[in-house]
């Protein structure tokens, strides 16, 4: 479940505040990696590993592991988790090919939010994918020359990892966010994200009807029971709006 755009607009508006949340969980989660003796390698991939990550971007990190420890590393509470508050997560094995773990993790610092892909790979198949940038290795692995996209797009994937209903709805709600992000960096998906959560189908909407859109599915929300990701999702569409107006 990967939500980088892969055209992020080198013009997006700066939101110092996001990137402060960003690294100081980045700088946390780094150290937990750099102590954990299981963890033979890891790298930033996506938009930060390709260097086109701006401060709205979010984080994905690929981990290697022992092949006999894929799944006890595969789970939530054993990947780094502070600063904050881990309040989601998603199994996104399906995005990777078989034999990988995926998670989307969904985070809470000082009242933002934050998104996280952690995929997780098994030493028999490690490899630095050619946009990647290392920020562990015990070993030495080498630097391929396939991007991680192609790498994630190799073969047969896992398949995917049957839902509830209201997982959906909590996948939904951690994704307002992400939508909030296509605002503020006036992406021609604005619309077509905001209908996949649940809202209208606005294409020619201003930026504040989209804002307006996003709130009221906010609203709807509520009655999952998950207070404190409503309000980082109201704080994240603030913030929005704050670099907008």
């Amino acid at each position: 479940m990967s939500t980088e755009s892969r055209t992020e607009s080198s013009t997006a508006p700066p939101a110092p505040r996001l990137a402060g949340v960003r690294s100081r969980w980045l700088s946390a989660a780094t150290a937990a990696l750099q102590g954990d003796r299981g963890v033979a390698g890891a790298a930033l991939v996506g938009s930060f590993g390709a260097g086109r990550a701006d401060d709205w971007s979010d984080i994905d990190l690929l981990v290697f592991v022992d092949d006999a420890q894929l799944d006890a590393y595969a789970a939530p509470g054993r990947l780094p988790s502070s600063p904050g508050t881990l309040t989601a997560a998603f199994d996104a094995r399906h995005n990777g090919p078989r034999g990988t773990r995926a998670l989307a993790l969904h985070y809470v610092i000082d009242g933002l939010p934050l998104w996280v892909d952690w995929h997780i790979h098994p030493i028999s198949r490690a490899g630095w994918p050619a946009d990647s940038a290392v920020i562990l290795d015990r070993q030495g692995f080498d630097r391929l020359p396939a991007t991680f996209s192609d790498l994630l797009s190799t073969g047969e994937h896992e398949p995917p990892t049957l839902k509830r209903p209201i997982e959906h709805q909590m996948a939904r709600l951690a994704m307002i966010p992400i939508a909030g992000k296509q605002i503020a960096r006036r992406s021609p998906e604005t619309a077509r994200m905001i209908e996949l959560l649940g809202g209208p189908y606005a294409p020619g909407a201003s930026w504040q009807d989209h804002l307006a859109a996003l709130r009221e599915l906010l609203a709807g929300f509520a009655a999952l029971g998950l207070p404190d990701s409503v309000a980082a999702g109201h704080a994240y569409l603030d913030l929005v709006k704050e670099t907008l107006d």
